[in-house]
Formats: C-alpha cells, sequence, structure tokens
C-alpha cells in the first residue's frame, strides 16, 4: 500500500471510531469465521437469533406480541411471520427501539419496489455491515483506503451535496455520475478516471458494462491500474460480466444486498456468492410462505441479526435465488446465495439521448417520501420518445404528489417531455417474475 492509501486508511478508521463504530475488530474477526465450519456458523447464527429475538420481544413494540417465548434454533425461525414491506412503512415507529441515541443513523432507501422506506441502524449494526462489506472487497484485492471510482447517484440539495463529498473524501473515492450520459460523457469519465488512477472500480452493473461497450465499440485502451471491478445493486449477467471484464482486463466481483439490510452475500475469487451469515440468516419460500429445502429456488427472505436499533425478522426483499449447499473451492464455509434475480433498472433516454440509470428516478421517490408524500409503489415507463409514464400506488390520485415528479422529471431529466400517470392497487412484476421499477420499452419507441 502506497503512503497516499495508507493515510486515508488512517482518516478512514479515526472517522469510524469517531462514530462508536468496532469496525476494524469485527472485520478481524469475521477474517477468522469465514473459516469456521459450517456447523459452528449456524451455531453463532443461533446464538445471535436467540438474542435478536429477545430484544426485538423486550423493546420492539411491533414484535411485542409476535415473537413467542422458547424459540431456541434456527429451524423455529420459520414459525414467525415474514415483514412485507408495506408493514416496515406504515408501523415505521413500532418498530424502533429510541434507546441508542446518537449511536444510530436513519436511512431512506428507495427499496426494490421503488416505495421509499426509512431504516435506523445503531452503531454496532453498522460496524457489522462495514466489516462483512470489507471482507468481501478483500476477496476482490481490495483494501481500506485503496482509490475507489464509484458509479454512483449525484445527490440534488446543497446539504446531502456536502456530505456525500465529505463521506467521498474520507472513502478515497471519486463519484462518476450515473445520471444523464452518453459518448460524450463517457469521454469525460475516462479522461477524469486516468487523473485519478484508482485502484477498484465499484458501482451500479448497467452503468460500468454501458462504459465497457463504450471502450470496446471507440477502441480505446484506458490508462488505469485496476485490481478488480466490484459490481453491485444490479443483477450481474454473464454477458455483462464478460463484457466488462475484456474492456477493463480485471475480474469482476459481485455484491448482493438491498438497502434496507444492506450488504447480504459477496462473491469470491471462484465466482461464489457467499452470504454473511455473521449478519445475516437468508431463507428461501415458495410462493405460500412455506420454506423450501436448500437447492430449490424462491423468495428470498432475510433476518437482521445485528440491528438492535430496528430489527427486521423474516424481512421480504423481493429477490429471488436459492442456496447452495455445494462447497466452495475458496475454503470460505460461508453458505452460497446463487441464481439471484429480481431487481432490473432500466436507464431512460431524454431528447438529447442523454440516459439517466433508473436509480434517478428512485431518488426522485425518496425526495418524494422525504417531503412528507406516501408511495407504495412505484414505477417509471418510457414508452415514448418524449413522455414518461408513472404508476402509483396506492390507486387514489394526490395532485400534490403528481405536480412534486412532474417538476423534478422536467428539471432535471428533460423539460420538454410529456409526464403521464396512472393511478393502481399495486405495481404487476414481469411474467419471469422481476419487478421493473423503471422500465424503458425500447420495442414501442
Amino acid at each position: 500500500m502506497n503512503i497516499k492509501n495508507y493515510l486515508f486508511k488512517i482518516l478512514f478508521e479515526l472517522t469510524v471510531k469517531l462514530r462508536g463504530e468496532s469496525f476494524y475488530q469485527t472485520l478481524e474477526f469475521y477474517k477468522k469465521t469465514q473459516y469456521f465450519s459450517l456447523e459452528d456458523l449456524l451455531e453463532l447464527q443461533t446464538k445471535k437469533l436467540i438474542d435478536i429475538l429477545g430484544h426485538a420481544r423486550s423493546h420492539i413494540p411491533y414484535y411485542r406480541n409476535v415473537i413467542p417465548l422458547g424459540i431456541e434454533s434456527l429451524e423455529d425461525l420459520k414459525l414467525l411471520p415474514t415483514l412485507e414491506k408495506d408493514a416496515l412503512r406504515n408501523h415505521s415507529s413500532e418498530l424502533i427501539n429510541t434507546k441508542f441515541g446518537h449511536l444510530q443513523r436513519t436511512k431512506t432507501s428507495g427499496g426494490s419496489t421503488g416505495a421509499p422506506v426509512s431504516i435506523v441502524k445503531n452503531s454496532e449494526a453498522l460496524a457489522c455491515e462495514l466489516a462483512a462489506s470489507w471482507r468481501g472487497y478483500s476477496w476482490a484485492g481490495i483494501q481500506v483506503g485503496d482509490r475507489q471510482a464509484r458509479f454512483w447517484g449525484v445527490p440534488r440539495n446543497f446539504k446531502e451535496k456536502t456530505r456525500a463529498r465529505i463521506i467521498d473524501f474520507i472513502c478515497h473515492r471519486i463519484r462518476v455520475t450515473a445520471f444523464g450520459y452518453d459518448e460524450t460523457e463517457f469521454k469525460r469519465v475516462l479522461r477524469r478516471l486516468e487523473r485519478f488512477n484508482p485502484d477498484y472500480l465499484y458501482g451500479y452493473t448497467s452503468i460500468i458494462e454501458e462504459l465497457a461497450s463504450y471502450i470496446k465499440k471507440s477502441g480505446i485502451k484506458p490508462k488505469l491500474n485496476l485490481k478488480s471491478i466490484i459490481t453491485t445493486s444490479e443483477v450481474l449477467s454473464g454477458p455483462a460480466r464478460n463484457t466488462i471484464e475484456s474492456a477493463f482486463g480485471q475480474k469482476v466481483f459481485d455484491e448482493y444486498g438491498c438497502g434496507e439490510i444492506g450488504t447480504i452475500a459477496h462473491e469470491c475469487e471462484h465466482g461464489r456468492l457467499h452470504i454473511n451469515m455473521e449478519n445475516c440468516i437468508v431463507e428461501i419460500i415458495d410462493k405460500a410462505g412455506v420454506l423450501v429445502p436448500n437447492g430449490e429456488l424462491g423468495e428470498i427472505v432475510v433476518t437482521d441479526l445485528t440491528n438492535h436499533s430496528m430489527p427486521l425478522i423474516r424481512y421480504r426483499v423481493k429477490d429471488y435465488g436459492l442456496i447452495s449447499e455445494m462447497p466452495c473451492k475458496c475454503g470460505r464455509n460461508l453458505l452460497v446465495l446463487d441464481k439471484v434475480f429480481g431487481r432490473e433498472y432500466d436507464s431512460l433516454i431524454n431528447s438529447q439521448g442523454k440516459k439517466f440509470h433508473g436509480e434517478f428516478f428512485l431518488y426522485i421517490a425518496e425526495d418524494a417520501k422525504k417531503s412528507g408524500y406516501a408511495i407504495s409503489g412505484i414505477q417509471f415507463v418510457q414508452n415514448d420518445k418524449y413522455s414518461i409514464t408513472v404508476n402509483l400506488a396506492p390507486a387514489n390520485e394526490n395532485p400534490g404528489l403528481m405536480k412534486f415528479i412532474t417538476n423534478r422529471i422536467k428539471n432535471d431529466f428533460d423539460s420538454s417531455f410529456d409526464v403521464k400517470y396512472l393511478w393502481l392497487n399495486a405495481i404487476s412484476r414481469e411474467a419471469s417474475g422481476k419487478l421493473r421499477v423503471v422500465k424503458y420499452e425500447a420495442g414501442k419507441i
């Protein structure tokens, strides 16, 4: 590690200590637990499960009459009801334990349906999430302090922009916007990357794939010294992986998680997604909500074992996958999550031909919630060159919300676009089971 990266490592360490997070101790522990036997990992999960359930029953109003006494095994977890996003949204005050005070933080997540929810996490839960993430990044050859080019959203208001700049500085990274890009923008991005010389790329799968496709199409050979590329937030297909790896000449490592839980699984050097078993329990259920055996495909349900501020127990993330029992060649005994699918974000294109990643529109939904508007489901559909249809649930028309969304689209996406609305009882999934919150119907344009 060069001296500059080392100095940023020290800065990062000081920051997490000031936030009251035992990040480094947890990271060292997780580096050991990844090689525990599966039996020991399951025993660790059982102890944490009993602890979080007891805490939730005693301190979280929502769970007071939901969690029975006598749950003593992972097998008993299936006796509890699942937690739906609607319950998380409509009963948030009953799900929060406020005793941690300043040692907890709140974030708003668009979630897999586009309907914003607010999550509260205590400092220890944040440290556990961060430790699991950096353990996963270490499998990609990345260390704390390494330079990151982050392909992500850019906050809109001054306060959030300032906060993002401070965090980016501490994390030794530059932010490449996923909002409003074309070939001209990609040329600027490549020049900026060469100046910064990142150790790795991190961000939305589709944006990194678009940049990789541009590199291959243009014949440009960027002067970069990357260690690896980490993709997140969207399913990484085989063709996308091949495009990215051939363009940059480095291996891609995928990350799976959701805004409400945080990081759930990371890809190892042998291409398998290992579940962060120290932080969460992943179950797979069928359409009737019944637990299916390992190896069978179904809906992913996650229990957070670390967040005492707002425990999410058997939370339905609305993605699909299976748990594989096949041992991994890497030697880690953390269970493997396989065949993951669910969220799919298209990019929408304005009249100037600039593409905007789907998260741009989820930011609008999050900001609408912060402004006091209730949304239980949202979908943005572009089926015309100059118009967007916004599908909204619940089916009770709200002129204020419509005005808010229209203004954001016209001010930040394209002033010439026509914005139409359709009020529904619920947002429908695709025949495949995927939920496309942001949908570009290219065949109709």
